[in-house]
């Protein structure tokens, strides 16, 4: 299994990677296929965090987010309906805590503020996009670990990108809405419009106040990229899940 990782994220015990192709780690594959467990835990382990301390999130979508805890650690990681309900983004300041989350189209968010100790993950498809997922993390950073937004870092994992993104024209007006100084949120093609869910993520991440030069992006479309990333929109519909993994090992 190959990871992807950002410099910027590799300071303060915060270890953190995002899975490729090579094994689906998607919740019903943890249910029909105990290995890819395993899989998942071998790859928390390469990182140097904690599988024990590993926490999932049933992913609905939205722009919720929750504060992880100690006594969280295990929720959702081998059993899914014990994971955290009806949330896209966790956000935790504990060490030994391993954040969890599952795409095959939408965008990984990952955040951290290294000197504070604090880090979080988001999920932001379409619909977190449109809801502010972005900000919503933000906010919730500031409001539970008292952290200004100007300390934040953030990675945009892979996700699919204007390239490969045909949208109608009801969700290409609400991406324009979600990021109204954003250009390229959506724009008109041969075929109808192309979203472009990253920048609006990124747009949203700087009207919150993070600095834009503390956004790193892989700037890599999964459905281009579909032989090392999952995507749902290339494979029609049937796919698998790669996952972002963030964590404090200190």
């Amino acid at each position: 299994m190959e990871y992807l990782q950002f410099d910027s994220l590799r300071a303060g015990g915060i270890r953190h990677a995002i899975t490729d192709r090579s094994a689906d780690l998607s919740s019903r594959a943890i249910l029909d296929e105990p290995a890819a467990a395993d899989r998942r835990d071998a790859a928390v382990r390469t990182v140097g965090l904690d599988p024990a301390g590993l926490v999932c999130a049933h992913q609905v979508h939205g722009a919720a987010v929750t504060r992880v805890r100690a006594a969280d650690r295990g929720r959702g990681a081998r059993d899914p309906a014990s994971a955290i309900p009806a949330t896209d983004a966790l956000i935790a300041d504990e060490p030994w805590i391993t954040l969890a989350m599952y795409f095959a189209d939408c965008l990984p968010l990952l955040f951290a503020c290294p000197t504070r100790g604090v880090f979080a993950l988001a999920h932001a498809g379409w619909r977190g996009t449109v809801a502010n997922v972005a900000g919503a993390t933000v906010a919730a950073l500031g409001r539970e670990f008292s952290v200004p937004a100007d300390e934040i870092v953030v990675g945009l994992g892979p996700c699919i990108r204007a390239c490969c993104y045909e949208i109608g024209e009801d969700v290409a007006a609400q991406l324009v809405r979600a990021a109204p100084s954003e250009p390229v949120a959506a724009i008109r093609s041969n075929r109808g419009f192309v979203g472009d869910i990253a920048a609006v993520n990124r747009a949203q991440l700087v009207a919150a106040g993070v600095s834009r030069d503390a956004i790193s992006d892989s700037a890599i479309c999964t459905s281009c990229s579909v032989d090392r990333f999952f995507s749902h929109r290339a494979g029609h519909g049937e796919a698998g899940r790669f996952a972002a993994i963030i964590g404090r090992n200190d």
